[in-house]
């Protein structure tokens, strides 16, 4: 047999193979977007109530579907707190699911943008702005609506937030204590990357949107940054960091012997009334939050504020600060290196 006919059998059967694999990877695409649509219509018929683990396999499906595209992605989106949330709105209103898994792509995007630009705030390094940088662009050509031309502007007004946390640590490093009030005010700017960015997509996109829906997810993300400072007490003292518990501890315990007393933080905060303070606030949210009037479609946010509370609340007075400074059993992501 010549050479060149030898060369045209291999190249015909590598182009199969090829074939052969982009129809199973197209079987398994359609196989997994079927799954999805099956899934989010079952949310839907539980009128409202959806349960952690409902979010937390949406969740898995969805990264399924889409799947990180680096390491270093992959333990952002190891941090993100609600994406799925953001999917169902976005089914609930449009029944589209296409349309929902593009709204999901965007607010992921948004949300590793901040993450990264948090992180090169903190440490310096230019390759999280850079990666910062090149999210926003694909955010810009991957958006409909306003958002295409606006994303700059919802940016700008949760900027003010990290100047506002370098004075929250530098009063904290300083000696400075903080009453109930200040600390609400720190976890609702911190969170408010949510009404301010993240609900902006779904406004510009969905038809029964209104600005209720953009509170309440400002209530449920504050409530899950608290979850977030709980984990991460030690790492953020570490950092100098005002998390939220610290805050709460140092109006009877100064920072300066939390620091030296790290390797029993939890024990110092417990011992602070800290716990009390922050289960106040906890309080406070839901209260707020219940009073929110919301469109139907998005009356399943309200059973995700109960459970972001009773998760808190469980969390604080069982599974919290253990008297032996030993944390619970919540398993806490890694955080970005520098």
């Amino acid at each position: 047999m010549k050479a060149n006919k030898v060369q045209s059998i291999h190249k015909n059967k590598y182009h199969n193979e090829i074939a052969k694999s982009r129809n199973r990877n197209t079987m398994r695409d359609g196989d997994l977007m079927c799954a999805l649509k099956k899934r989010s219509n079952k949310l839907l018929k539980l009128n409202g109530s959806v349960s952690e683990n409902d979010i937390i396999e949406l969740t898995e499906l969805l990264f399924e579907i889409k799947p990180a595209e680096s390491e270093l992605m992959k333990t952002i989106d190891t941090k993100a707190q609600d994406l799925a949330t953001y999917y169902l709105a976005a089914y609930s209103d449009s029944r589209d699911v296409q349309l929902s898994l593009r709204i999901f792509s965007t607010v992921r995007s948004l949300v590793r943008y901040i993450v990264l630009m948090d992180r090169y705030f903190e440490v310096g390094n230019m390759e999280y702005k850079k990666a910062a940088s090149n999210l926003l662009k694909s955010v810009r050509m991957d958006s409909e609506g306003y958002m295409k031309y606006s994303v700059q502007l919802s940016f700008a007004q949760f900027w003010p937030f990290w100047d506002f946390e370098k004075l929250m640590k530098a009063r904290m490093l300083h000696g400075s204590s903080f009453d109930a009030k200040e600390i609400r005010h720190h976890n609702m700017f911190k969170s408010s990357d949510a009404p301010s960015i993240y609900a902006r997509v779904l406004e510009s996109e969905l038809r029964t949107f209104n600005p209720n829906v953009a509170l309440l997810l400002h209530y449920n993300q504050a409530l899950q940054d608290i979850i977030d400072d709980f984990e991460d007490v030690e790492e953020d003292l570490q950092d100098e960091m005002p998390n939220i518990f610290i805050l709460g501890a140092i109006e009877r315990v100064p920072f300066s012997q939390l620091a030296a007393n790290s390797r029993n933080i939890r024990m110092e905060i417990a011992k602070s009334g800290s716990i009390e303070k922050i289960i106040d606030i906890v309080d406070n949210y839901e209260k707020a939050a219940n009073n929110i009037g919301l469109p139907r479609n998005y009356e399943f946010l309200k059973s995700l504020t109960k459970m972001y509370v009773e998760s808190l609340k469980r969390i604080l007075h069982s599974e919290g600060i253990k008297d032996d400074g030993e944390k619970g059993n919540s398993k806490v992501p890694t955080l970005l290196s520098a």
